[in-house]
């Protein structure tokens, strides 16, 4: 019964314009007023009004039109099928066909870059299978991001996943349970916060899933996520450094001896040399290493 309340809390109910919908989801829409109608008329632009998807490359942004009838759930989570090549294959209209492409394309982009989505979900009568265009009664902006979980270059099928793509790999700042003696005490500002994450990730990635000192693979979390705890070898309430040469990714069980053990003082110098080697073991060129965050 949940699943069905989920999917019908969706459905719009407002004849909003699709040039409103697409400038609060953050794509520029300034140029809708270029056209004979002016700014009078810019949400009738025939240039943009009946697009199916819009891009920004600026900020990497994807804005799709979906129909609210095609939406399903599946396994729990609220997804939606398409395959626009197909789509392609049945137009009916040359411009149907250009729209159809052009949203195949934006697909594809997506899934190559994890660029996000945001969904404008469009409610009308029933359409006609025979009909050149849709016009969508009623539409909104639907408050989550949404990802692709799968597309098939081969076929074109995709699988539209809502919420946020979780990440292969995280550790105890991404569920908010922050370790003792580590960056609980650090007093910053937003940027050098900004620049944990960026180190955090990029030691996570360098792990690939397992512990940097035994070679355990991290347990995973119900998102599907591996989950590895990073740890700064000189710690940071000591003037530790907050790059990827004083981080490195753990198991819970060498992260608290990294911090208790009575050999602590030993794992901190090996540690740091096992943190230098996987460095330049990821060097693609003499001239390249890791990145200075």
């Amino acid at each position: 019964m949940k699943k069905q309340v989920d999917i019908e809390s969706l459905k719009p109910h407002e004849r909003l314009r699709v040039m409103d919908l697409v400038s609060e989801a953050g794509i520029d829409v300034s140029d809708w007023a270029n056209f004979k109608g002016g700014i009078a008329r810019a949400a009738s632009n025939p240039k943009y009004c009946y697009e199916w998807s819009y891009e920004d490359d600026d900020k990497k942004l994807i804005v799709l039109n979906l129909w609210h009838e095609n939406i399903e759930v599946s396994d729990g989570a609220i997804i939606q099928k398409l395959n626009l090549r197909k789509t392609l294959e049945n137009a009916l209209s040359p411009p149907q066909s250009r729209r159809a492409l052009k949203m195949d394309f934006s697909l594809q982009r997506a899934a190559r870059l994890n660029w996000p989505i945001r969904v404008i979900i469009c409610d009308g009568p029933s359409r006609d299978a025979k009909a050149t265009k849709s016009s969508a009664d009623k539409r909104l902006l639907d408050e989550e991001s949404w990802h692709i979980q799968h597309y098939d270059q081969k076929t074109g099928n995709c699988i539209l996943v809502r919420g946020k793509a979780s990440e292969p790999y995280i550790d105890q700042f991404d569920i908010n349970a922050l370790p003792e003696g580590s960056a609980s005490k650090k007093e910053s500002t937003t940027s050098v916060y900004e620049r944990s994450s960026q180190v955090r990730s990029y030691v996570l990635s360098r792990s690939k899933g397992s512990c940097e000192w035994c070679g355990e693979e991290g347990f995973k979390t119900p998102t599907g996520s591996t989950y590895l705890e990073t740890h700064h070898i000189q710690p940071l309430s000591e003037k530790g450094s907050d790059t990827v040469d004083n981080v490195i990714a753990l198991c819970p069980n060498h992260h608290r001896e990294a911090h208790f053990g009575d050999n602590r003082d030993n794992l901190k110098q090996a540690m740091r040399k096992r943190v230098i080697m996987l460095n330049k073991a990821l060097q693609a060129t003499p001239k390249s290493g890791a990145p200075e965050f």
